[in-house]
This record gives structure tokens, C-alpha cells and sequence, in this order.
């Protein structure tokens, strides 16, 4: 038999915030990966790591697993050592030593009671390229639970699968539009078709085959009628509907047989969470919900009391230090769950939210991007049947603002209507009372009062004597942007718009910024909105003879 060949391949990302963070210890991160085992090779795809104490098996996505630790260690022997103490197992077969900015891969394996070690070189790619040859299915099914469950118990949670979908349940990949049935199929599904839209990742939803009578009996009649049974039976109070979702992440190189036993696992794994959360909250209803923080190359899950994430600081705060995100901003609050639907999303009034996602580039060549963190909603003329034209831009700017501290959790308040932002701009004493349904425009200064006043955040106010200009400052709001990722609101003259991001080649001095055009008075269509609605702007844009301010709202600390 030919030697197994390894083969690792690890996101640059992950090893860029390893680098950065200065490890200390031997055992300072786990490492998670997916693998892929096929003839004579076995591949790891290392796409996350994890604070070495924390438990991470119920927040990340079935198959995502512990693959090795990453440290500093003087030699190799100090982490054979390390884990010659009954630290050592199959989930630990690598070991990414960093030291400074050197950067070395030991595989580790156990023969005889002695751990060996065997230095592998390794592909770095980034996240996009490792998406590409990663498959995330996800299933969502009912099931009835016992509310009353005293302990976890894995017999209980066998019985009850089998009881709702059998031993063998039947999947459906509805992009696919095909079935999926216990085999010994080897084929890979790297052939399965997947429709092109615009998730982060490419994800097949799964449809489970349920059974929804009983099994029949040699008392059964089966004619070719319908006839009802009657049975009575006493009701369970105890009984309580839960929503599955799972997720697991599946190498493209997987057979049909390996995904399909990976699907039925993830759902095992799945009402497991769900049960240990029954016991220890008895009375609540667990929810499950979904997160892909821009800076993880993998998502998350959290099971907790249905809808009430939001109160779960302590939770949150654990997975902000687990997987060293930063605290300045609320990841794991209901507002920022992932967004599977292929479709924009939109708010609670159907209207459309990051409508600058799918943009065409800048076209400026090896720029930098700094753009807007989060959702925000697009507010512009005529929304609500509400005729603002020629006057309301600067409202509608605000409106947006105001949306992305609503959309990343920080308030529950409504996004207010412009004669909302007119009341408040009289209580506050800024206008008189004749102001409150009337046409007169606003600028930076009143943005700000606005969002001071309701929502207690903090403006910087830039000014310029000319837009054209807005070049001068592109670094200042390259910063911001990767700072504080808000929405920024420029207003001159008689206009206003609002700048989501900027793309500069120093080098070359060219310079672009992403424009959201509160005037526009087209349909909620997101191929009209491209181009007209959203676009590339160079500072000519912004009229010579004209003062600028720009209202550059900061974000909050905390989660």
C-alpha cells in the first residue's frame, strides 16, 4: 500500500491574526479545520483557532473540528513532550509553531507510546480560494422535544430521530433539485450545481423526509379509499416544537456517502445542543441562530432562549475573547445573525439593505478599500409615498445613518420620518416650531444634533472649502472606515449624499469613493439602483465652488 500523503492548506487570515497576536505558549490556540481524507491523501483545509480553554463544539458548524494546536515552542520536542502527558489525540495531529515572524508546520502521530513528529510544508490561500472547494449544507426541521429531559442522554435523542425521520431519512438539495439517500456512492459532489447568488459562502439548504403516520399494521386498511382513524391518546404539555438548523461544512472532494453522513450528523448534533439547553433552561423555547463575523473565515451558532440573544452578555463576551474579535462592536446580537437568502435583504418596510453588494469595482488597480462594516438600509426620495423631491436628501442620509446603529443592535427605536427629525431638531431648540412640516433643508450640523440627541453618538464634523477637494482627506476617511465602519453623510450647497467607503492607490494617487445617492427616484430594483443609486465617484463629483462638511458618525465600545 502507497504511503498516505498529507497535504495543508491554511487561510491567510487565520495565520495573519496568529502573527499579529504574538503567541506565548505552547498551547496558546486550537486550530479548526475540515478534512478530507481520499485515496492516499489526506487534506486539511485550516480555515479558523480558538482560545485553547474554551469548548468550541457547539458553536461551530458540524465537521469543523479541532486539527491541532498553534504556539511558541523553542523546540518541537517541548510539544512532544506537552503532550505526552495524556494531552495528546487524533484531533491534535498538527502543530503551527510561530516565533516571531518564522512560521513552521510539524505533523505529529503517536506509535508505540511516543509521539513523532514530521515537519510539513503547507499552501497559504485566501479565504475566497478556500471557499471555493468548501460546501455548507444547511437543514432546518421541527421537532417535538421533551421539555422535562433531566440530563443529556444520547439513547433519547437516537429514539427520537428515528422516530421523526427514520434510520435512513431521505434529504432533498433543493438548488439542486436532487435526492439524497444513505449509499456507498464514491462519486464527489463537487458536481452538484449550485446556483450563483451573492452568499459569502456557497450553502444548499436541505429538506428532510419526515414520517407523518405511524407504520403500518396487518389491522391497517389500505384500500384505495381515504378512511380516518381516530385515536386517542393523551396530550403531552411537555412536548415543545423546536426549530433545527445545522449547519456542517463539507470538503467539494467528499464523496455523496461521506456528505450524507455528515448532514445526518449535523442534525444529531444539532438536537443535542438543543437538549443540553432544555436542561438548564426548563420554561424557555431555545432559538438557533446563525453568525459570520467579517473577520472569521467560518460561521458560528449560538442555542439560546428564543429571541433573546440580546441578553446573553456573558455568552457573547466569551466567544469576543474565545475567537479574538474585537469588543467594540455587538457580532452576536439577533440584528447581525447571517442573512441566508440569496435575495437583498430588506428591513421591516420591505425596503432594500446594502445595495452596494455585487457593485462592479472602482476600477482603480491595486487599491485599497476601506468600506462600510455592517448593514445599513437605503433610504432616498419618495419612500413612503412621502414627496420629498429637491429638499429631503440630507434627511434621507440621516435615515441611513441612523439605520446601520439600529441594524448592529445598538437601539430598538424606529428609524425616524423626516417630520420625526424635524420634531426633534424643535425640542431640541435648534428650529423654530414652524419647521415641523415644512420643506427646508438640513446639513452635517443637524445630522449630527439628531443622532446626539436620540441615539447618544458621538459626530466628528470635517469641513472643506471646495468638494473637489474630499481628495485631501481620503486617508482620514480610510481610517474611519476601518475604525469605526459607519456611513458618512457630506452635505454642500443644496445637496447631500452619503459615502460608504473609499479605494486610493497612494502610489498612483488616484482615488474613488462608494457613493449612495439619497436622490435617487428610481425603483427599489437592485439592478437600477447599481449605477445610479450606488456608484464610484471621484472627488470632481462634488461641485468646486462649494462648502462641504461631512458628518462622520463613531461607533460605540462594547457588544
Amino acid at each position: 500500500m502507497d504511503p498516505i500523503l498529507r497535504e495543508v492548506v491554511i487561510c491567510k487570515d487565520v495565520l495573519q491574526v496568529l502573527e499579529k497576536n504574538g503567541l506565548s505558549k505552547i498551547n496558546e490556540f486550537v486550530l479548526l479545520g475540515v478534512n478530507i481524507n481520499e485515496e492516499n491523501l489526506f487534506k486539511t483545509y485550516v480555515i479558523g483557532f480558538v482560545d485553547s480553554s474554551f469548548n468550541v463544539d457547539d458553536n461551530c458548524p458540524h465537521n469543523l473540528t479541532t486539527c491541532g494546536l498553534a504556539g511558541n515552542a523553542d523546540l518541537i520536542e517541548n510539544v512532544q513532550e506537552y503532550l505526552n502527558n495524556d494531552q495528546f489525540n487524533e484531533n491534535y495531529s498538527l502543530y503551527l509553531n510561530i516565533v516571531g515572524s518564522q512560521v513552521k508546520l510539524w505533523g505529529l502521530k503517536k506509535i508505540d507510546n511516543a509521539i513523532q513528529s514530521e515537519k510539513l510544508e503547507f499552501q497559504v490561500q485566501i479565504k475566497e480560494e478556500i471557499s471555493k472547494n468548501l460546501l455548507y449544507f444547511r437543514t432546518c426541521m421541527k421537532l417535538e422535544i421533551d421539555r422535562k429531559i433531566n440530563d443529556f442522554d444520547s439513547l433519547y435523542t437516537t429514539s427520537l430521530l428515528e422516530k421523526k425521520i427514520g434510520l435512513k431519512p431521505l434529504f432533498y438539495i433543493k438548488e439542486s433539485k436532487q435526492y439524497l439517500g444513505k449509499s456507498e456512492d464514491k462519486e464527489t459532489i463537487n458536481g452538484i450545481k449550485v446556483k450563483s447568488n451573492k452568499l459569502d459562502y456557497e450553502v444548499l439548504n436541505i429538506s428532510v423526509y419526515q414520517n407523518l403516520s405511524n407504520a403500518p399494521t396487518e389491522n391497517t386498511d389500505i384500500s384505495e379509499f381515504p378512511i380516518i382513524h381516530q385515536t386517542n391518546e393523551p396530550f403531552d404539555e411537555e412536548l415543545i416544537c423546536c426549530q433545527l438548523d445545522t449547519l456542517c461544512v463539507v470538503p467539494k472532494r467528499a464523496t455523496y456517502a461521506q456528505a450524507y453522513n455528515l448532514i445526518y450528523d449535523s442534525i444529531v448534533k444539532n438536537v443535542q445542543s438543543i437538549q443540553s439547553f432544555l436542561v438548564s433552561n426548563p420554561k424557555d423555547l431555545p432559538a438557533v441562530h446563525h453568525f459570520l463575523p467579517d473577520t472569521l473565515c467560518h460561521f458560528l451558532t449560538i442555542v439560546c432562549s428564543h429571541n433573546q440573544i440580546d441578553s446573553y452578555s456573558n455568552l457573547r463576551k466569551k466567544l469576543h475573547n474565545a475567537f479574538h474579535l474585537s469588543m467594540d462592536r455587538p457580532l452576536f446580537r439577533i440584528s447581525n445573525a447571517y442573512q441566508f437568502d440569496a435575495k437583498p435583504p430588506v428591513n421591516d418596510e420591505g425596503l432594500l439593505t446594502n445595495v452596494h453588494e455585487g457593485l462592479s469595482p472602482s476600477g482603480i488597480k491595486n487599491g485599497r478599500k476601506s468600506l462600510i462594516q455592517g448593514t445599513y438600509t437605503f433610504y432616498h426620495y419618495g419612500q413612503g409615498g412621502f414627496n420629498d423631491h429637491q429638499w429631503g436628501c440630507a434627511y434621507r442620509s440621516l435615515q441611513t445613518l441612523y439605520s446601520w446603529f439600529k441594524w448592529q443592535g445598538w437601539t430598538n427605536k424606529p428609524v425616524p420620518s423626516i417630520r420625526d427629525i424635524q420634531q426633534i431638531l424643535v425640542d431640541l431648540g435648534d428650529k423654530n416650531k414652524p419647521f415641523v412640516g415644512s420643506s427646508e433643508w438640513i446639513g452635517s450640523m443637524e445630522v449630527s444634533f439628531v443622532l446626539n440627541a436620540h441615539l447618544d453618538v458621538t459626530c466628528r464634523i470635517m469641513s472643506l472649502r471646495q468638494g473637489d477637494t474630499l481628495n485631501s482627506v481620503c486617508l482620514e476617511l480610510s481610517e474611519h472606515f476601518d475604525r469605526h465602519g459607519t456611513p458618512v453623510m457630506i452635505g454642500g450647497g443644496v445637496l447631500a449624499h452619503t459615502i460608504l467607503g473609499v479605494d486610493i492607490n497612494e502610489e498612483l494617487g488616484e482615488v474613488k469613493f462608494l457613493v449612495l445617492d439619497p436622490h435617487y427616484t428610481g425603483s427599489d430594483n437592485i439592478k437600477s439602483i447599481h449605477g445610479k443609486g450606488v456608484c464610484w465617484k471621484e472627488a470632481s463629483f462634488w461641485k468646486k465652488d462649494t462648502f462641504y462638511n461631512l458628518c462622520l458618525p463613531l461607533s460605540f465600545n462594547g457588544i
